[in-house]
């Protein structure tokens, strides 16, 4: 059973406040992030890559998602270009 966002978020959370104390540990899920997820109970699909990137004060990182499989709506096009930033002020 996949386990709530709320939960995996949380679980995020603790990950980046422990590698803000921890350099070794940062540098670890830098390096390979799939273990360390798993480490904090953060599932990762098989066959899936993650990259870690860390932001800075001049750098900011934008992610753009993956096209859709399938043709949009116009409603749901809409809704997808929505998006959202987190701890980002430009």
């Amino acid at each position: 059973m996949e386990r709530p966002m709320a939960e995996q978020k949380n679980q995020l959370a603790s990950l980046f406040a422990a590698c803000g104390k921890d350099e070794a540990l940062k540098a670890r899920f830098m390096a390979d992030p799939k273990a360390v997820l798993a480490e904090y109970d953060v599932p990762v699909p098989d066959g899936m890559d993650v990259k870690v990137v860390e932001n800075a004060d001049d750098c900011v990182h934008i992610t753009m998602p993956a096209p859709p499989s399938g043709a949009l709506s116009d409603d749901e096009f809409e809704q997808a270009a929505g998006g959202f930033l987190v701890g980002m002020s430009m």
